[in-house]
C-alpha cells in the first residue's frame, strides 16, 4: 500500500473519530436542551399556569371512556360543580335560609307601638286595640367583648368561744382554685381566646397586643407569648403526651412534614436554618381522631424514629426515605405525589400523559370504594382495583427511552413500587397520603402570619397548642371551650401523682363530654 493511501486512510479515520464525537456532543447538547425546557416548562407553570392538578378534558382515558376520565385525583370528595349545571336563570330565594343561619342566637325583641294619643280611630273616636304585630325585619347586633377583673378572697373563719384561749384558737380557711399561671394576670379563658386567636385566626402576638389594649388590657406581646407558652407547657403538654400515647397504640396512621424556621438553636446553626414541623395524625375514619404536631431543628431519621419509638403498624407518607427505614413500620406510599410526577412532565399527550390517566382511572375506581367497610372494599379491591395497579406496571416496565422529569416520575415510581402497592393489603388503608396534607395546612398558614419561632420552647408550644386544637376540633368539640375547660381544671387536678386521671379530659373522655355538653 502505497504512502498517499496510508494517509488518506488515516485521514480518514481521524475524520470518523472526530464526526463521532462531534455527534456525541451534539447529543449531549440536546439531551441538556430537553432537560432545560422540561425545567423551564415546570418553572412556567408553577408562576404562571394554574395551581389545580386536574386533567385537562381532552385528555387521554386508558379506556376510550369519556365517563371514566377523572379530573380531582387530588380531592376526595366529589367536586359539586361537576355534579350540577350551572343555572342561568333568576330564581326564588330559598325560604328559612337567613333564619337558618342565626337560629342559635339569642333573640330581643323591639315593638314599636303608637303613642297613646295616636291610639283612636280616625273614623269614629273609639279606642284602637292590638291585634297583630307585622315583622319589618331581623338584624343582627355586635356586641364588642370586654374584660371583667376578678378578685379571689379566701375567708376566714374563728370561734369566737376559743378566741380567748390561746392554744385553742381555731381558724379555718377555704382555699381558692389554683391559677393557671401563678402571679400572674392571665385567667383561663384569656388563654384560650389567646391560642384561639393564635392557632385558629393566625393572628400574632402584635396584632393581639392591640386588640388586647382595646379591651383594656394593656400587656406587651412577650408577655402574651410567655403566658401561652407557660400555659401550654404545664397543662396542654400532659394531654398531648397522654394523646401521643394513644397515637403508637393505632394500627393506621399518617405523617408529613413541612418547613419552619426557629432562630436560637441549640445546635449551633445559624437561625436562617431550616427547623420541621412533623404531623402525625390517626387515620381520617378513626373513631377517636387524634392529630399531633411535633416541632424539631432538621428533618432527620432520628426525629421521626423517636416519635414513632413503640409504634408498629402502617404509616401513610410520602417518599421520605427516613420513613421507609423505621423498625416495625409498614410504609404505604401516595399515589397522588406519583401522580404529580408524572403531571409535571406531562405536556398534553405522550407517555407521562398516560402516566397521569392510570392514575386517575386507579383513584376514579377508588371513590366507588369509598363507603364500603374495610373488609368489603378490601374483596372489592381484588376484583377491581389490583388489575388497574398490575396494567400500570406493566406499562411502566414496557418504557424504554425516557428522559428528565419523564425518568424522574419513573424512577420515583420504581423505587417506591413495594409502597405504593401496600395499600392493596388491607381494606383500612388509602390510595393517597391527601389526609395528611390537609392537616398539616393550618400551620403552614399560621407559619406565613408570624413566619418564626424565638425559643425551641416556642417551637414545641406551637406544636403542642396546634395538636390540641386540631384534635379537639377532628372530635366535634368548641376549641375554645375545650381550651378554657383544661386550663380551668388540670391546675387543680393531682394528675402528676395519678397519670390516670387524665383519660377522663382527652377530648373523648367522659368529663369532657358532660362539662363541655353542660355548658353549651
Amino acid at each position: 500500500m502505497s504512502k498517499a493511501m496510508e494517509k488518506l486512510i488515516d485521514q480518514n479515520e481521524r475524520f470518523l473519530a472526530e464526526l463521532e464525537k462531534a455527534n456525541r456532543t451534539i447529543q449531549m447538547q440536546a439531551n441538556e436542551i430537553k432537560r432545560l425546557n422540561d425545567l423551564l416548562q415546570a418553572m412556567n407553570r408553577r408562576m404562571f399556569g394554574t395551581s389545580s392538578e386536574q386533567t385537562p378534558a381532552n385528555q387521554l382515558s386508558l379506556f376510550e371512556d369519556e365517563t371514566n376520565s377523572f379530573n380531582q385525583a387530588e380531592i376526595t370528595a366529589p367536586n359539586k360543580s361537576d355534579e350540577y349545571e350551572e343555572i342561568k336563570y333568576k330564581r326564588k330565594k330559598q325560604k328559612g335560609h337567613k333564619a337558618n343561619l342565626i337560629k342559635d342566637l339569642s333573640e330581643v325583641e323591639h315593638v314599636y307601638e303608637l303613642p297613646v294619643e295616636d291610639q283612636v280611630c280616625d273614623c269614629c273616636g273609639e279606642d284602637l286595640h292590638p291585634f297583630a304585630k307585622r315583622e319589618v325585619r331581623v338584624e343582627v347586633e355586635f356586641i364588642p367583648a370586654k374584660l371583667v377583673k376578678h378578685k379571689y378572697l379566701e375567708q376566714a373563719y374563728e370561734c369566737r368561744s376559743c378566741k380567748t384561749q390561746a392554744d385553742k384558737a381555731q381558724i379555718k380557711t377555704e382555699k381558692a382554685p389554683k391559677p393557671v399561671i401563678a402571679r400572674s394576670l392571665a385567667s383561663p379563658s384569656l388563654l384560650a381566646q389567646l391560642a384561639h386567636q393564635k392557632f385558629e385566626l393566625s393572628l400574632p402576638f402584635y396584632r393581639q397586643e392591640k386588640e388586647w389594649q382595646r379591651w383594656g388590657l394593656s400587656v406587651s406581646r412577650r408577655t402574651l407569648a410567655n403566658w401561652l407558652i407557660r400555659g401550654a407547657q404545664d397543662w396542654l403538654k400532659p394531654i398531648y403526651q397522654l394523646l401521643h400515647k394513644h397515637l403508637k397504640d393505632q394500627e393506621v396512621i399518617h405523617a408529613d412534614e413541612t418547613v419552619y424556621q426557629i432562630l436560637r438553636r441549640s445546635d449551633g446553626k445559624p437561625a436562617t436554618s431550616q427547623s420541621r414541623i412533623w404531623l402525625f395524625t390517626t387515620a381520617e375514619y378513626s373513631d377517636k381522631p387524634i392529630v399531633l404536631y411535633h416541632s424539631s431543628l432538621s428533618r432527620g431519621y432520628a426525629v421521626a424514629k423517636n416519635f414513632l419509638d413503640g409504634f408498629s403498624g402502617y404509616l401513610h407518607c410520602d417518599g421520605y426515605q427516613v420513613y421507609q427505614n423505621l423498625p416495625d413500620v409498614m410504609v404505604v406510599a401516595c399515589w397522588a405525589h406519583l401522580r404529580r410526577k408524572f403531571w409535571e412532565a406531562a405536556t398534553g399527550v405522550g407517555q407521562a400523559a398516560t402516566g397521569v390517566a392510570f392514575c386517575n382511572e386507579l383513584f376514579l375506581a377508588e371513590r366507588a370504594l369509598k363507603e364500603l367497610k374495610p373488609q368489603e372494599r378490601q374483596t372489592q379491591r381484588r376484583k377491581i382495583v389490583a388489575p388497574l395497579v398490575e396494567k400500570f406496571w406493566s406499562w411502566l416496565d414496557s418504557l424504554e427511552t425516557m428522559k428528565g422529569n419523564l425518568q424522574k416520575a419513573v424512577n420515583y415510581a420504581n423505587n417506591l413500587r413495594e409502597h405504593l402497592n401496600r395499600f392493596l393489603e388491607d381494606g383500612r388503608l388509602v390510595l393517597s397520603n391527601n389526609f395528611a396534607e390537609r392537616m398539616i395546612r393550618p400551620t403552614t398558614v399560621g407559619r406565613k402570619n408570624w413566619n418564626f419561632s424565638v425559643s425551641e420552647e416556642g417551637g414545641e408550644s406551637n406544636a403542642i397548642v396546634y395538636s390540641i386544637i386540631q384534635t379537639a376540633k377532628a372530635n366535634g368539640l368548641d376549641t375554645i371551650a375545650y381550651l378554657h375547660y383544661l386550663f380551668e381544671q388540670l391546675p387543680n387536678l393531682p394528675f402528676r401523682e395519678n397519670p390516670e386521671l387524665l383519660e377522663d379530659y382527652l377530648p373523648w373522655g367522659s368529663k369532657t363530654k358532660l362539662a363541655l355538653s353542660v355548658n353549651k
